[in-house]
């Protein structure tokens, strides 16, 4: 029986994760600039690339996840799970939060009832939409969710009808939240979400040889994808526009399409490839895996990283002006993680071995994922071997002559690589081991979380101890168990034993004995005398075997047989042969009375001395895998097959038993360790995470000192000085050879410069004689060049005068045909002008006559109209439109006549033009010639001065040549003074720099001091804030009482206003009832002088008012005017009573909006000081923060900028001021101040909607309307 009402006797929280979950190959996300988020069992964790702390939330969907998506800029992680409810299968989606609320919910909603196959989500750039491509019978269906909302936007299927075959991945446009991309196998398009739906654009791109699996956006209109076989294309508008070959020394070319080809070039900023379940589409195509595939594209600056194969990561640059991309870096994953590990986080030996014994573990170890941080700092890389990679050096180039690619380096600790088997931890010191299927052993350190020791074999590891000192560990090979001593640099051998495959071994509580499992032997060996001491033949496979407290006995348990040993008399103290399997392990409390047995039907049963106490069920049918137990409170942790950890409470009882559930691994639990002072748990799993878990135990005592000695080899110091002598002595032999070299190369130095001034002495005479013959052959070609250029200068006159003679001739006659024209055109233009100045004249008179002989026409018709004016209406409207139709003709008509003497004249002009034009070509063609030949001539002339100025040139630069090599005589001697001036300068500096750094220490450690008190204060206002709130909340616990207090009240008043109204209806029928009576009583008794007419007026009243079942009576008494005059009265009672009950519901009212106000104003103040003095110490906070990193980084860059005095230092901090880092680390203060405002300010709003009469409940009734709606009651 569980219970959750019961206190927890120890309360367990994750301190630190070593390891990353396996098979999901997208899992590896950054939330912000330095920190990155990755799953590790059931758990999220947030860790900081810079310093490497970890911030950890668990996950109840990644038990059962699917596939996981982070949008950074938004801070929030999806998580996809199916299968969570035992009842159906559904797939859901969760949000979480990663910036305000570290691990809370946001939003879960349901994606199918049903199972679904995902095979590529992507959130928009703005983190409204979430798009989820699904796969399911050769159909996929692309789904576009509000998930805020919860809500489907819209959605669209994709089958072969659309040419689909294969899809890989789906990306949102990195500025418009509306349009998607989607590839796959020849498959490219674009996807516009518009008024509800989503509609594939079209495209005419041929894309039948291109099978894209991966692609990230380049920019708005570009994007990158990848290929099956290797190749990277630019795609723009869907259109291949640049394709991209990656794989080097290909032996077959692959025949493309006519476009921009380019070998060894590269690509993208992506979200990398989506790749969730790559398993999952097997079933529709298993030949896409080729080895050369392009798995994953990511953007950076100017460039891209992409994986090639899952083996090589490469970084391409884009070439300018153009979109072609060259390959500037390469790397791999080392073939050693001992290799790629940093020297400042773990000290390591590897066993001597060759290097093809290692191959194998790395063989199938490939490259799944890279992401980059938005600002592009960090490049970080996801192997299959859960290990997480950073790419370093990225701003130094790979040089053309190097071929060999990169190393990539672990950003964190090496971690396991797969199951752990064995898991042990000491006493005395902060150590713990483990040992895997990886054939590694790794010590840790849990104070530092690092790894102090590591170490690779060639054989399996099947299990591990450690000696309480920590200074001895027993391993157990597959062919040995050695026995080992754990030194400073490595683990060194002690002696071996040959035990093969002994699946567990034990050291005592002690430390003087230790138990290895050999099949179905127990044998107890001595490390002190290094031999057997006891054996035990348990009679079965030994599963598991323990030591007593007082180590002098032993358990052993195998399936289904358990034995407790003596080791005294060597005889067995209790056994048990029960009819289940005992497979889930086995503990016993402090005082081994008790031992609880876990078997594989899930019960855990306490045996006291060997009877049956009571036993407990573990709940939703889980199975043991492990058991240990709290020696201070006896409380037994249970660790179980689906890799939950259970907390029991003991002593187990028939009632109930408090059974408490923590998610912890996402496989099966190997094994579980409890320090020794509690304070700690670890826990192992088959997926080859670690995780260290927090105790909190009232008994749990933490010792802070450790044993600061360690195991040294003896040989190790022999060694050690044998080495210092060697190198002593090198150093003197070295020192000899140096000045000997130095002595050599200055006699070379002086025979050299002898050699030099010797060689230009000849160079100079013979100099001197090539400048005097070059002289005399200068004089002689002077000579000769005034000879050709007087005969030059002679023929060019005369060439110039005919060329001048005939240039005139032509403009003479140019001229006379110029004129000609000219005049030719003046003759028609006033043949033109006379012809249209007729035309013009004969228009008029025509239509000069045509008016005359209209108007006439005008008159007898009006003539005519004033005799048959009556008669002739018609005839009148007939000659109008006939007089309207002349006009109209008469206009086309001169209309038609000036449009041809306009077309005639533009005719004439454009005559004249062409003429012109042509003559004017003619002359400039001409001109032209004959400038052509003068600077032929001209150039031929400058000819022959530049070979003379070369000739004087030549002779300077000679002269030129001898001065420059008297003056390197000269500086060669400065040079080597100016060398031993720098030398001692170097030293002096040297001197200086190291007082500069004792100054920068002790100016660090003084505002470090400074800052401790500001820290201080910032935590009491925080305390502070924290109250603030739980006063708010009390606050609003009494709002909502007196919420609840008006509720009440309005309901009185209800209760009231209808009793009035019940009172107000009877008052009302009983003024009818009266006045029917009084008008019976007038109709009836008009003649009360006739008796008969008035007995039967008193019968028929009586008939109508009282002998009438139908009727109620409305006096009860006799005396009307008495009851009425009663009845008035209770009236003005009840009348009375509700004004007095109104008047004390408004004052009591007013009275609580008073109080409430007044709380209100109240809090202001208190929150408006408190963010006042917040605002004042964080100011101080920031500036004395930002003088520590303003020193920080002065001291490491005052080396390069040659800073080499006070003031030059000073200049330095100075421009350094004001860096990122202080910005940040007050961001988080500062959110929280905001979020307080804001908690402040819907507060404000909830009071002011309280004074103003309104409930803060989400109804339409409000407390002033009510009361102003109470109407004072008044008899009529």
């Amino acid at each position: 029986m569980t219970t959750l009402n019961a206190a927890s006797p120890v309360h367990l929280q994750i301190q630190t994760i070593f390891g990353v979950r396996s098979q999901l190959d997208s899992s590896l996300f950054f939330s912000d600039e330095h920190t990155v988020i990755y799953p590790a069992g059931n758990q999220f964790i947030l860790a900081n690339v810079e310093t490497k702390g970890q911030r950890i939330f668990r996950c109840s969907e990644l038990e059962h996840i699917d596939c996981i998506i982070v949008h950074s800029n938004a801070a929030i992680v999806a998580v996809v799970a199916s299968g969570m409810n035992a009842d159906k299968q559904n797939t859901i989606i969760s949000f979480y939060d990663l910036h305000t609320t570290l691990g809370k919910r946001k939003r879960m909603f349901e994606l199918r009832d049903g199972p679904m196959t995902i095979t590529s989500m992507a959130f928009s750039h703005d983190a409204k939409y979430l798009a989820i491509l699904e796969c399911g019978n050769r159909e996929y269906t692309l789904s576009l969710w509000l998930w805020q909302k919860s809500r489907l936007a819209a959605s669209v299927k994709l089958s072969q009808v659309e040419g689909v075959t294969v899809l890989s991945q789906v990306l949102f446009h990195p500025n418009d939240n509306n349009l998607l991309s989607i590839i796959g196998r020849r498959y490219c398009r674009f996807i516009r979400h518009l008024d509800g739906n989503l509609r594939i654009q079209s495209s005419s791109a041929k894309l039948d040889q291109y099978d894209f699996i991966s692609h990230a956006w380049y920019d708005s209109s570009r994007f990158i994808a990848g290929t099956s076989n290797g190749h990277v294309c630019v795609l723009f508008n869907g259109d291949v526009q640049t394709e991209i070959d990656v794989i080097e020394n290909r032996d077959r070319p692959i025949t493309t399409i006519p476009r921009t080809i380019s070998t060894n070039s590269s690509l993208g900023k992506s979200i990398g490839r989506s790749g969730f379940n790559t398993s999952q589409q097997e079933n529709l195509d298993t030949s896409r895996v080729t080895g050369e595939e392009v798995t994953s594209i990511s953007i950076v600056n100017k460039g891209f990283f992409c994986l090639i194969g899952g083996k090589r990561l490469c970084l391409f640059s884009k070439i300018a002006d153009s979109w072609d991309f060259a390959k500037t870096r390469e790397y791999i994953v080392p073939s050693s993680e001992i290799g790629a590990a940093r020297s400042s986080t773990i000290s390591s030996s590897i066993q001597s071995q060759n290097s093809n014994d290692k191959q194998p573990l790395n063989n199938n170890h490939s490259m799944w994922k890279v992401v980059v941080s938005p600002k592009e700092e960090h490049v970080l890389v996801l192997t299959s071997k859960q290990q997480i990679y950073s790419v370093s050096d990225m701003t130094r180039d790979q040089s053309a002559e190097s071929i060999e690619p990169f190393p990539l380096e672990l950003i964190f600790n090496a971690f396991h690589q797969s199951s752990i088997r064995g898991l042990d931890i000491a006493v005395q010191k902060p150590f713990f081991i483990s040992s895997g299927d990886d054939h590694t052993i790794r010590l840790w350190n849990y104070e530092t979380n690092t790894i102090e020791q590591m170490k690779l074999y060639n054989e399996p590891v099947y299990a591990i101890t450690m000696h309480p000192s920590g200074h001895q560990i027993v391993v157990a090979f597959a062919s040995k168990v050695a026995l080992m001593n754990v030194l400073i640099d490595g683990f060194a051998t002690v002696k071996e034993y040959p035990i093969h495959a002994a699946h567990q071994v034990k050291f005592s509580n002690g430390g003087h004995l230790f138990a290895v499992i050999d099949a179905n032997i127990i044998q107890i060996i001595s490390p002190v005398y290094l031999k057997v001491i006891h054996r035990f033949n348990h009679g079965q496979t030994v599963r598991q075997i323990l030591w007593t407290k007082n180590d002098l006995a032993l358990y052993s348990q195998s399936s289904n047989y358990f034995v407790t040993w003596n080791l005294q008399n060597q005889k067995k103290i209790f056994e048990l042969k029960p009819s289940y399997r005992l497979d889930g392990g086995f503990v016993a409390d402090r005082e081994d009375k008790i031992v609880y047995l876990a078997s594989d039907d899930g019960l855990i049963r306490a045996f006291n001395y060997g009877q049956l106490n009571h036993e407990v069920k573990l709940p939703q049918d889980d199975k043991p895998s492990c058991l240990q137990i709290f020696p201070s409170n006896e409380a037994l942790i249970c660790g179980t097959q689906r890799g939950s950890i259970y907390i029991i409470k003991t002593p187990l009882t028939k009632a109930s038993t408090s059974i408490f559930h923590y998610l912890a691994h996402s496989a099966k639990i190997t094994q579980i360790v409890v320090a020794f002072h509690e304070a700690l748990i670890i826990s192992s799993c088959e997926d080859g995470i670690l995780m260290l878990w927090e105790t909190h135990v009232k008994s749990s005592t933490k010792s802070e000192d450790w044993t600061p000695v360690v195991l040294h080899n003896k040989a190790r110091f022999i060694r050690l000085s044998q080495t210092i002598e060697a190198l002593q002595n090198e150093e003197q032999e070295l020192k000899r050879n140096q000045e000997y070299r130095l002595h050599q190369i200055e006699t070379t130095y002086v025979a050299d410069l002898q050699r030099r001034t010797d060689m230009s002495l000849n160079e100079r005479q013979h100099h001197e004689n090539i400048i005097e013959r070059q002289l005399i052959e200068k004089e002689k070609e002077q000579r000769d060049f005034e000879a050709k250029y007087a005969d030059l200068k002679e023929k060019f006159e005369n060439e110039r005068q005919r060329i001048e003679e005939e240039d005139r001739e032509n403009i003479g006659r140019e001229l006379q045909k110029e004129g000609d024209l000219i005049r030719l055109a003046q003759k028609i233009m006033e043949d033109n002008e006379s012809r249209l100045k007729a035309t013009m004249e004969a228009s008029e008179n025509e239509i000069r006559d045509i008016a005359e002989y209209f108007t006439g026409k005008i008159r007898e018709t009006e003539n005519e109209l004033v005799a048959l004016r009556k008669k002739s209406r018609l005839a009148i409207d007939s000659n109008e439109i006939e007089k309207k139709n002349l006009e109209a003709d008469v206009d086309d008509e001169q209309l038609k006549i000036k449009l041809e003497f306009e077309n005639e004249r533009r005719r004439l002009i454009e005559t004249n033009a062409k003429l012109q034009k042509e003559f004017k070509e003619t002359h400039e063609y001409q001109v032209h010639i004959l400038n052509l030949k003068q600077a032929e001539q001209e150039t031929s002339a400058q000819t022959v001065k530049k070979r003379i100025q070369d000739n004087v040139l030549r002779v300077q630069g000679m002269s030129e040549e001898i001065s420059s090599l008297k003056n390197e005589i000269n500086e060669r001697k400065q040079t080597i003074n100016e060398k031993l001036d720098r030398i001692s300068d170097l030293e002096l500096k040297n001197q200086e720099l190291e007082k500069f750094q004792y100054v920068l220490n002790y100016k660090i450690e003084e505002l470090t001091r400074l800052i401790q008190p500001r820290e201080q204060e910032i935590e009491r206002m925080r305390n502070q804030l924290l109250e603030m709130a739980s006063e708010r909340e009390k606050k609003e616990t009494e709002l909502s009482r007196n919420r609840f207090h008006n509720v009440e009240q309005k309901r009185t008043l209800h209760a009231v206003n209808t009793q009035v109204e019940y009172e107000r209806q009877k008052r009302k029928e009983y003024d009818n009832a009266l006045r029917r009576i009084k008008n019976d009583i007038l109709a009836h008794f008009a003649d009360v002088s006739d008796p008969k007419s008035v007995k039967n007026a008193v019968a028929h009243l009586y008939e109508k008012h009282v002998q009438n079942d139908n009727v109620k009576s409305i006096y009860t008494t006799a005396d009307i005017s008495g009851a009425v005059s009663e009845e008035i009265q209770a009236q003005d009672r009840q009348r009375l009573f509700l004004e007095r009950t109104t008047s004390d519901l408004k004052r009591k009212l007013n009275s609580d909006l008073h109080a409430t106000k007044a709380n209100r104003m109240r809090i202001m103040n208190e929150n408006a000081l408190l963010l006042q003095e917040l605002n004042n110490l964080r100011q101080e906070l920031k500036v004395v923060r930002g003088r520590i990193q303003d020193y920080e980084v002065a001291k490491k860059t005052f080396g390069e900028r040659s800073v080499h005095s006070i003031d030059a230092l000073v200049q330095t901090l100075n421009a350094d001021a004001g860096n990122y880092v202080v910005r940040h680390r007050d961001s988080e203060l500062i959110k929280e101040v905001q979020k307080n405002q804001q908690e402040i300010l819907h507060l404000r709003q909830h009071l002011s909607r309280v004074q103003a009469g309104y409930s803060p409940l989400s109804t339409n009734t409000n407390v002033n309307d009510d009361t102003a709606n109470i109407s004072i009651l008044k008899l009529v």
